[in-house]
């Protein structure tokens, strides 16, 4: 396959001299303008990619030598010259690595598509930049509590437009997508990636915008106007199911976000009876008991919110790619039900006082009883997949072990914190043990295909 040079060295050329004309003509302006400049700059050169590049391999040398020129620049004395443009802002960021991988990925995934590709990097060229410039400058209602990264609604407001009419007009222009159905699809694409840029921090709403767009486009360019209207009907029930979630828990306004986006994308990954899991674990780990006063003062923010559904939105892609939705249905119910047990546990130790003994068999019968039961019933009844009881009773096993590894590491903490670090190691407990049944049910389906 030929390299295609003369295209990468017109891109590289254009974006070096892109950020000597901002660094010469920006000094006067604050560092975050200067940056978001040099982004929505980017992301115009890089709309010309499908038109100079007929192969990855073109693409992937280029994304490598722009990695490497950045890396350099901030490794060096240049982050003081011309990498100011990127590091004036004294923030810890992987951005603009994001940004190459990002770009890298929607060319591969969009397979000559001009469309599929257009549309991601305009939101990431236009809204990202207009939400931060908005929020910066008029962000009077923030939206993120202490721990979180600074978002507003005002931002938000902005991002939400703009990525509205950098899916409407190129769908306009550029596609046979009818008037009502461009209509319904960008808003729907607009309002789920204005919510995951509110969640996104560190750099990752790079990764996270085009990718998703590109997965929302993917999915909803082939609907017909009434199933576009269920799935504005769907995203509405999900906001109204989130509103009564916040009178059973204390989430942040960017965890509402969070649920709403985790919702939607679980149903439309895997299906409706995805959503029961992660809805029973929100709706009873702070019931029975009730929160008591100490508890009802801890707000819940989009980190906590996303180390407990990562995992099981991690589950649905898979099921989604392999089409395994039926056989692995116990392996996300199991997922779900060990984050219950874990902070279950917690709660009965620190807030309740019990025993060790007392919270492990209460946190093991109510992830029993409130979600993995429920899961069997469903897998059962409502698919009609024959339930391996060898398989089930392994989960058993795995999810009394979620319980018991989380009183070790709790052995001699005398006061639980509602913390990031103590949300990531939760889900690496529950990650491990998922992993375990993954591997004995990926051994168990390849004895069944060498049996056939």
């Amino acid at each position: 396959m030929i390299i295609e040079w003369k295209g990468i060295l017109i891109i590289a050329g254009i974006l070096l001299i892109d950020l000597l004309i901002i660094k010469a003509f920006g000094e006067k302006i604050k560092p975050e303008t200067r940056r978001k400049a040099f982004h929505m700059s980017m992301g115009i050169i890089m709309l010309g990619l499908p038109y100079l590049f007929s192969n990855m391999v073109s693409v992937l040398v280029l994304a490598i030598i722009a990695f490497l020129t950045l890396y350099t620049i901030k490794q060096t004395r240049l982050k003081q010259s011309i990498g100011s443009v990127l590091y004036g802002v004294n923030r810890k960021s992987f951005g603009e690595f994001f940004y190459i991988i990002s770009v890298l990925l929607i060319f591969y995934l969009s397979k000559g598509d001009k469309i599929l590709y257009s549309i991601p990097i305009l939101i990431l060229a236009f809204a990202d930049t207009c939400a931060a410039l908005i929020g910066k400058i008029y962000g009077m209602n923030q939206l993120a509590e202490k721990t979180e990264d600074k978002k507003s609604l005002e931002g938000s407001f902005a991002f939400c437009i703009v990525a509205f009419m950098s899916t409407l007009v190129p769908l306009l222009l550029f596609s046979q997508v009818g008037r009502s159905e461009l209509l319904s699809i960008s808003l729907v694409v607009a309002f789920n990636i204005a919510l995951i840029e509110m969640i996104a921090s560190r750099g990752n709403d790079n990764l996270l915008i085009p990718l998703t767009a590109f997965a929302f486009l993917n999915y909803l360019l082939p609907l017909t106007q009434h199933e576009l209207n269920l799935h504005l009907l769907l995203i509405t029930a999900i906001c109204v199911l989130v509103f009564v979630l916040t009178r059973i828990k204390q989430l942040s306004k960017l965890a509402l976000a969070e649920v709403v986006v985790v919702g939607y994308l679980t149903i439309i990954l895997y299906n409706w009876y995805a959503l029961i899991p992660p809805l029973l674990l929100f709706l009873t780990v702070m019931r029975l008991p009730k929160a008591n006063k100490e508890e009802e003062n801890l707000v819940y923010d989009a980190r906590i919110i996303e180390t407990n559904v990562l995992l099981g939105l991690a589950i649905c892609v898979i099921a989604s790619i392999t089409g395994l939705k039926e056989q692995i249905y116990m392996t996300y119910v199991t997922c779900y039900a060990m984050h219950l047990a874990v902070n279950t546990f917690v709660r009965f130790k620190y807030y309740f006082k019990m025993t060790d003994f007392q919270a492990l068999m209460m946190s093991f019968l109510k992830a029993l009883g409130f979600i993995f039961i429920p899961g069997l019933f469903i897998q059962r009844f409502c698919l009609n997949y024959e339930i391996d009881w060898i398989l089930v009773g392994t989960m058993l096993v795995l999810l009394f072990g979620s319980s018991l590894t989380i009183l070790f590491h709790k052995k001699d903490v005398e006061k639980e914190e509602i913390t990031i670090k103590n949300g990531y190691m939760h889900l690496k407990i529950v990650a491990i043990y998922i992993a375990i049944i993954g591997i004995i049910q990926f051994l168990q389906t390849g004895v069944l295909l060498n049996g056939n």
